[in-house]
């Protein structure tokens, strides 16, 4: 009757061990099974020493010798145990040299020995009888070998293996991975302890078994709790992993629709649904026909016209996903290339306007050729009437005509030199620039709108550079600042000079210009303006450029812009060599 009920407690932690495996194949999963597994064996041992009026002697001895293998190959597993603890625990890296392979396999050596001398007479030599007492039925009681020795002393470095791992695991500063390592710790302590006392003293040997399947329940429990709390973590985790991956989608500026094998739609992103002027709760499990039956969504043509009348140019394609060869979604991708249109169009409008400049620069040509000669001719007859003023009339306006004609050329090419430009020209920049004052200052009272100049020149304030070309530079750049600002703002032009150089700055405080697009302002047909080509100011940049000048825009939005230009200061011999 006692073994029956030994054996049948014995076999709890047998059946943990083995629901376990079905649970989780882990690796963890795999050293605590074999942990709980090796105590049952130990207390299946201890179940057929009260086998005698079930089993003969051979018998018992067989199978107690076999099950011996409980208590002697705990060893290895609590030192495999330390070495998943510190893999997992970087905290724990300086025990690394403590717990390694080679010491498993040097300690699972020693166990195979002891085991294989638990065979021999050394290690058993036989057993005696142990008539009833108060609390124990009778039993056998094994007589040890001479080198039964061996076994104690597995015990002896099986206590002191765990009370290191235990020291290692107080180390882990995850809570609850520190609790359960110290609970597996202290319970084989407990269970070694608890079986020499039942060996070696009047306690009855079932005294440990009682004591081993409670251990191994509250263990179990224990395991259960963490991998119970390392699932709802990796599922928090999959979780913000699933809501970043879900943010990503929808901050990507490419139109996205994922559909599942049975043609629905399981997710759209935030640029198709503004796109389509469309929410995703309207098409969020909806067949894929109802987002194929909106109008505007049409994946043949490449051109669309949106709900809000904007048109854009949209490549469609798909890509099929597989997931483990069981699901399969498709995912529709909208890449929109508008913008690339358009600067395909301002290329292209580009291009007409230098065909229509060159024709104009050839018509332009053609006709001053002639009238030179005209001129010329007219000139002549003049010399010889006594009433010219008819002729001074035509001389005038054939002058007219000409000029029309260089304002033409320089439309048809405005970043090109004009024909004076091979010769030097040394401007006062003061002069010129109230000149542009002046021109300007009508058109900016008209607007509500102030222009000063303040002058902190104290040298002279000669320039290098043609005037017309220094004209066309401050004109573009007093332009777009008055554009910039709204009614009763200040626009301030500052010229001073610096280390051999004079600085021109354009200050007003307008709406001012992103700092994306700071990098970005002098390129060619880039522009902020709505109807703006970005021309003006490519030709501005390239001819300070060409006049060894330097500019840099500071800009911020909603406190304003302030353009600075700098150029070297022309000498004064130079100035004076010219005005003669």
């Amino acid at each position: 009757m006692a073994f029956f009920l030994l054996m049948a407690l014995a076999s709890i932690p047998l059946f943990l061990a083995i629901s376990l495996l079905l649970y989780s194949r882990s690796t963890n999963t795999k050293i605590f099974s074999l942990f709980l597994l090796l105590i049952s064996f130990w207390q299946m041992g201890i179940a057929f020493l009260y086998s005698q009026d079930v089993f003969s002697i051979a018998v018992i001895d067989s199978f107690f010798r076999i099950f011996r293998a409980g208590p002697i190959f705990l060893m290895p597993v609590m030192y495999a145990f330390g070495i998943i603890m510190v893999k997992q625990s970087p905290e724990l890296t300086r025990f690394k040299k403590i717990f390694k392979i080679r010491g498993l396999l040097t300690l699972t050596g020693i166990s195979a020995a002891i085991y294989l001398i638990n065979f021999t007479h050394a290690g058993i030599t036989g057993y005696i009888f142990v008539q009833d007492g108060m609390f124990s039925p009778e039993h056998l009681m094994p007589q040890y070998g001479n080198l039964n020795f061996t076994f104690m002393m597995n015990t002896l470095l099986v206590i002191s293996n765990t009370t290191l791992f235990a020291f290692a695991a107080n180390r882990i500063l995850n809570r609850s991975l520190r609790f359960f390592y110290m609970q597996i710790s202290i319970g084989a302590i407990f269970i070694f302890l608890n079986g020499v006392v039942s060996a070696f003293t009047p306690l009855p040997l079932y005294f440990s078994s009682f004591n081993s399947i409670v251990i191994s329940l509250l263990l179990f429990l224990g395991y259960v709790r963490i991998q119970s709390m390392m699932l709802l973590q990796a599922n928090d985790h999959l979780a913000r992993q699933r809501t970043l991956l879900e943010k990503i989608m929808d901050i990507n500026p490419n139109y996205l629709a994922v559909i599942d094998q049975n043609n629905q739609i399981i997710r759209l992103n935030d640029s198709i649904c503004r796109l389509l002027s469309v929410s995703k709760e309207e098409l969020s499990q909806q067949d894929l026909s109802a987002l194929l039956a909106i109008r505007e969504l049409n994946p043949e043509q490449d051109r669309m016209l949106t709900r809000s009348g904007e048109i854009r140019y949209v490549k469609w394609s798909f890509e099929t996903i597989e997931l483990d060869s069981r699901e399969v979604y498709t995912l529709f991708i909208g890449v929109d290339f508008t913008e690339q249109k358009q600067n395909e169009q301002l290329l292209l409008d580009s291009e007409k306007s230098k065909v229509v400049g060159e024709l104009a620069a050839s018509i332009a040509h053609e006709i001053r050729n002639p009238l030179t000669t005209v001129r010329g001719l007219i000139q002549l007859s003049k010399e010889k009437t006594d009433n010219p003023k008819l002729e001074n009339i035509i001389l005038d306006e054939i002058d007219r005509i000409v000029e029309v004609l260089k304002e033409l050329l320089l439309l048809a090419r405005p970043e090109a030199k004009n024909e004076d430009e091979g010769h030097s020209e040394i401007i006062n920049v003061a002069e010129e620039l109230e000149n542009i004052h002046f021109l300007y200052q009508s058109v900016a009272i008209r607007e509500n709108k102030f222009i000063s100049i303040e002058n902190l020149l104290t040298s002279n304030g000669l320039l290098d550079i043609q005037k017309s070309h220094f004209k066309q530079i401050m004109i573009n750049f007093l332009k777009n600042s008055l554009e910039a600002t709204v009614p009763e703002n200040k626009i301030k032009i500052k010229v001073d000079s610096t280390d051999g150089k004079i600085r021109i700055r354009i200050i007003d405080n307008g709406k001012g210009i992103a700092k994306s697009r700071l990098s970005r302002i002098g390129e060619p047909y880039y522009t902020t303006k709505e109807k703006g080509t970005g021309i003006g100011m490519a030709v501005c940049f390239k001819l300070i450029k060409d006049h060894h000048g330097d500019i840099e825009v500071n800009s911020k939005i909603n406190w304003g812009t302030t353009i600075t230009v700098t150029f070297p200061q022309a000498a004064v011999g130079n100035h004076i060599t010219e005005a003669i």
